[in-house]
């Protein structure tokens, strides 16, 4: 079992529920290097965030 550097981790437990539960899925099935891992979890972040001022616009129109 390949364990995540704990950075890693933390990053992975702000994610909203829903992606973190296929995420740890998908890590639980197939061996990833952290590098990858980090620009996962990169790309996670931009398209929460992405998803999170789509909406306050939105709610602001």
């Amino acid at each position: 079992m390949h364990t995540i550097h704990p950075n890693h981790f933390n990053q992975l437990m702000r994610l909203p529920a829903g992606i973190r539960t296929d995420l740890l899925e998908f890590l639980g099935a197939t061996p990833v290097a952290d590098i990858q891992l980090e620009r996962m979890l990169r790309e996670m972040d931009r398209l929460v965030e992405d998803s999170r001022a789509r909406a306050g616009a939105e709610v602001m129109a």
